[in-house]
């Protein structure tokens, strides 16, 4: 897919169906975790953080089989940096101490345990990998990580009660469960059908323009298949519901990590073997945005407020800065 008369409209038509897809994938989920009784924290650290994450799963699974790994590994680290970038900039819309402010362990261990695979991700790249098994060291170690995370999240949750201001409007009904898993599979197939076009056209722009697969995936794959946390995030803000937004998106960051062991089982050689330097650049910038959203999180349960409201602008600005950082070196 060379021509850019071609890869540019099958981009845009499979980004629709990709963007359309996840945000059913989220509505339908969430219905589901009504029908379950689970609590809202909880659905946005698991159940939609793994629906909206969808997109790129299927994303990167398809990058790594038509051979454009380098594509993967910047949708990966790209979407962490905007699902951060996102998270600044509804927090400046509905402001910070509404979004950040008294929010329980389970969120708070979420958002660090979300820093903590990026780390871990990082340490991995630099100390090298190998193969085991079908998939790698690496792929095996952050799945495990992630897995690890999350029981330590839904176990500080146990117990807790939900936040105030978290209800749902009184016009929300809820959805009945056979409705909300047959729309949660038809959202599903959307999206497995679209992604293998998405990643392919995207291989084919950067073709065509001169631009390296590492920047697409950094900068117009990941903001493509991030917008269904973008969309799920406002839509929470707008419903008073902060709890189900940094869920949402740090547990977005968490899984997207562990996407490497998925994508690795359709690769040859270990992802993070792959790993350039505008690929380092990216995740360092992830880890750094995502930690500074954690400093925020927990500078907002004592004074002075003041420093931590500060450090959320300075989110939103340091992304662009990150990017042009990525763009360098790429």
């Amino acid at each position: 897919m060379d021509s850019l008369a071609i890869a540019l409209p099958v981009f845009f038509v499979s980004a629709a169906v990709v963007v359309l897809g996840g945000i059913g994938l989220a509505v339908k989920g969430d219905a589901i975790a009504d029908s379950t009784g689970w609590g809202r924290l909880w659905v946005g650290a698991l159940l939609v953080s793994i629906s909206t994450s969808l997109p790129e799963l299927i994303t990167n699974v398809s990058a790594v089989i038509i051979d454009t790994p380098s594509l993967a590994l910047g949708n990966i680290f790209g979407a962490n940096m905007i699902n951060m970038f996102t998270l600044s900039l509804v927090a400046l819309a509905f402001g910070v101490p509404r979004l950040f402010a008294n929010q329980p362990r389970q969120t708070q261990y979420l958002a660090a345990g979300a820093v903590l695979l990026g780390v871990i991700t990082l340490a991995l790249s630099l100390a090298g990998d190998a193969a085991l098994g079908p998939s790698s060291i690496s792929g095996l170690v952050v799945l495990a990580a992630y897995v690890g995370v999350m029981r330590v999240v839904y176990k500080a949750g146990q117990g807790q009660a939900e936040p105030s201001g978290e209800e749902r409007d009184a016009d929300d009904a809820p959805q009945s469960a056979r409705r909300a898993w047959i729309g949660f599979g038809i959202a599903s197939l959307a999206v497995i059908a679209a992604a293998p076009f998405l990643a392919a056209s995207a291989d084919g722009i950067a073709d065509a323009t001169g631009l390296s697969a590492s920047f697409i995936g950094v900068l117009l794959v990941s903001i493509v298949t991030t917008l269904p946390e973008a969309t799920v995030s406002v839509t929470a803000a707008l419903r008073n519901s902060p709890g189900l937004v940094l869920g949402n998106l740090y547990g977005s960051c968490a899984f997207n990590l562990s996407v490497l062991f998925y994508a690795d089982l359709a690769n040859a050689e270990s992802l993070l073997n792959l790993m350039g330097d505008e690929h380092t650049a990216a995740l360092i910038s992830a880890i750094a945005l995502m930690a500074a959203g954690v400093v925020v999180l927990y500078a907002m349960r004592s004074a002075p407020k003041s420093r931590a409201r500060a450090i959320v602008p300075a989110i939103a600005v340091a992304y662009p800065a990150a990017m042009l950082w990525v763009f360098t070196l790429a």
